[in-house]
């Protein structure tokens, strides 16, 4: 080796030359259209990166891999009570699913496993009307979720006040003079760079609330998870399938339910929510 070209080599071993580095890239998501009810007459709306969820479910038309930060606004507004109905047990879902291709139609698959394999599934927020949010990670068939209410819960007699905690420890969050769910609110999803972690922050009018981490906030019930397996899941991809249902809505803790009245009655079709400005950071599209 020449004089030079020891030099050279002393300087990248220095600087840090000729170490691969994480390249990322910044994607505006967009969608195509999946499954949709057959309960109502009108399916999802599709433009760009923005959905106007009727009932049923849309999928991202492109999947991404090593996944740094997934920034969106969500409306709510359509989820309000009204004179016809107060909007309970209707769910409205945004989240991504772990697979190599697109999962959409019979391809489809989540962490339920309803008639589709297994795959692991991250739910940045799923709610029970617009009163509680749950976030869940779900890796290799374990889960790990925290709740956020809203202010709109304070006044429904399907909900027990007297149950309701805010105590991040114990990953519960009162969104209460914080967010207002009848207005839209931005979502900050942030992994770090072992994917060791995930945060989410809901920011509105300048104020913000950190709702979910796995480093420094407690699990809902105790729940814990490894996230050793995060980060492989990465190389392989994620699709962002959001999606508005009713057959599940968060509760709220398991010892001291917050919803907990006999209203599961509500009607898919009269309601609905919105997502726009879906933006991902990531490493690679598929």
């Amino acid at each position: 080796m020449s004089k030079l070209s020891k030099i050279y080599d002393q300087i990248k071993k220095l600087f840090g030359c000729g170490k691969k580095s994480l390249s990322l890239t910044t994607y505006n998501v967009t969608f195509d259209s999946d499954w949709t009810s057959d309960w109502c007459n009108m399916s999802p709306i599709i433009e760009n990166s923005t959905v106007t969820f009727n009932a049923g479910r849309v999928v991202s038309t492109h999947g991404f891999k090593n996944i740094s930060k997934i920034t969106a606004t969500i409306d709510l507004s359509g989820m309000a009570p009204t004179e016809i109905q107060k909007n309970n047990w209707l769910n409205a879902s945004f989240y991504m699913v772990n697979s190599a291709t697109q999962p959409k139609g019979t391809n489809y698959c989540d962490a339920g496993n309803s008639g589709s394999p297994y795959c692991n599934e991250i739910d940045f927020m799923e709610t029970n009307g617009n009163r509680i949010l749950q976030q869940t990670i779900h890796l290799n068939n374990k889960q790990r979720f925290e709740y956020s209410y809203s202010e709109a819960i304070l006044s429904d007699d399907c909900y027990t006040q007297s149950n309701l905690s805010s105590d991040p420890g114990e990953g519960t969050h009162s969104l209460v003079d914080v967010i207002d769910v009848t207005i839209p609110f931005d979502m900050e999803v942030t992994f770090n760079s072992d994917y060791t972690n995930m945060s989410i922050i809901l920011t509105q009018n300048g104020v913000s609330i950190l709702t979910y981490d796995v480093l420094n906030n407690g699990g809902a019930d105790g729940t814990t998870i490894d996230m050793s397996s995060l980060k492989s899941s990465m190389s392989v991809g994620w699709w962002i399938t959001p999606s508005y249902w009713e057959g599940y809505s968060p509760k709220g803790p398991y010892d001291s339910p917050w919803f907990t009245g006999d209203c599961y009655n509500d009607k898919l079709c009269n309601a609905g929510w919105k997502l726009s400005n879906v933006v991902v950071t990531a490493e690679s599209q598929i």
